[in-house]
């Protein structure tokens, strides 16, 4: 028996809501957020743990013999036992390296793969498809080893197509091939990638697999290291957590092997005028001080999360977008870039007369929220034949009331 009602009931333990409501010409509109795959919104206990913490425990990690600074310590490292939890149980606490973003974590990855793994007769793979973190970072490091970058496109533009084509894939991942870098989830068409066949053909020729997860992690809790990651990255401000923390999962290999990006204090071992070593573990690549507060946050989020069932707020999240996707059909001028297999939890489109910019500005006359633009995937834009498409996103505290007032708002853009 499940505590949480998802939707509307559980929408009481966000304030944001209450606290941006409009009204209008007489009417209290309801804050409709349908923008959770740039951010999700906070439950109270996140928003409350990271008050307490501030309030009563607050004190800079790993630094200090006083009261609040060894508190400190002790949940954060807590939270660094509750991720790797949360990421399956072949997954150890000194695997998890807190970042500032997935952003960051990709970097870092990047660099130090390109350091220890690339040379000139290298073949990175990604996809053409990758959010600009997951594909910048590789572009770069390709240019740095003069090495070869491969990028997987998708089967066609059309609604049937809008999925990684296998067979392209498997011409690309040659016995050259050292990484495959790519999403699970897609962070603008909302596809889910197959992950597991790609792993395998990236094994068989023992390529290292770096997973983007920034878009799958509030829905889907496969192990993903026990399918064959090497490393994945997330971001907790995408599963009801803190911004300004993210977190990068690596096998004990590349912990190991790869560099550090950042250096200061905490990553050291020793340090001379003449040289400095580094430490080992997650302490290598987590120099300066760290997102202390937000990391309390996150052990709170997934605690939360985890009480609502990753599952159930995967079904859900479907469900509305399903409805959203059969409400667009029946508007005028209304075109879907979505695979539309009824898995998504994303659905972009857009209006053929107005633009993507506009419409999301009219939406939010009728405090109705989501993004519009290139969604930092200019390539994939590119090859839709569109400058900017608007993106629908569901989570666990939207409802059918928010698919219908969103479709009543786009259907009122152009009359």
């Amino acid at each position: 028996m499940f505590a949480k009602v998802l939707g509307a009931q559980i929408r009481n333990e966000f304030p944001i809501f209450k606290n941006n409501e409009k009204k209008v010409n007489g009417q209290i509109l309801p804050f409709v957020y349908l923008d959770s795959a740039v951010s999700s919104q906070k439950p109270t206990a996140v928003i409350q743990a990271m008050v307490r913490h501030m309030e009563s425990d607050y004190g800079s990690v790993h630094r200090g013999a006083y009261g609040v600074s060894i508190r400190s310590s002790q949940q954060f490292e807590e939270t660094r036992s509750i991720v790797a939890s949360f990421l399956g149980s072949t997954v150890r606490a000194e695997q998890i390296v807190f970042t500032k973003s997935t952003t960051e974590s990709l970097n870092i990855l990047a660099n130090g793969i390109a350091e220890v793994y690339l040379d000139e007769k290298s073949r990175i793979v990604t996809t053409a498809i990758e959010h600009h973190a997951n594909l910048i970072p590789w572009q770069q490091a390709a240019l740095r080893k003069d090495c070869e970058l491969a990028y997987i496109s998708l089967e066609g533009i059309n609604s049937e197509k809008l999925k990684l084509n296998l067979i392209e894939a498997k011409k690309l991942i040659t016995a050259n091939t050292k990484v495959v870098s790519l999403a699970y989830v897609g962070n603008v068409l909302g596809q889910i990638n197959p992950i597991e066949e790609i792993i395998e053909l990236a094994k068989k020729v023992g390529a290292l697999v770096v997973l983007d997860c920034a878009q799958s992690m509030s829905t889907h809790s496969e192990d993903l290291f026990a399918l064959g990651a090497d490393a994945i990255v997330f971001s907790p401000h995408k599963i009801y957590g803190p911004s300004g923390i993210g977190v990068l999962a690596m096998s004990e290999k590349l912990l190991a092997e790869l560099p550090p990006l950042l250096f200061g204090g905490g990553m050291i071992s020793s340090v001379t005028l003449e040289e400095s070593l580094w430490t080992t573990g997650p302490a290598k690549f987590e120099a300066g001080t760290p997102a202390i507060t937000e990391a309390i946050g996150l052990k709170s989020a997934i605690l939360w999360l985890e009480e609502c069932g990753r599952k159930r707020i995967q079904e859900h999240a479907q469900n509305l977008a399903h409805q959203f996707a059969e409400g667009l059909q029946k508007i005028p001028n209304i075109e879907i870039f979505s695979p539309l297999t009824g898995k998504e939890t994303i659905i972009p489109f857009r209006h053929k007369k107005v633009h993507a910019h506009d419409l999301a500005t009219i939406l939010d006359y009728s405090n109705v929220a989501m993004r519009a633009g290139h969604h930092c995937a200019w390539p994939l834009i590119r090859s839709l034949g569109v400058d900017a498409l608007v993106r629908s996103s569901f989570a666990v505290y939207s409802d059918s009331d928010d698919v219908e007032i969103a479709l009543e708002a786009i259907k009122n853009s152009y009359k």
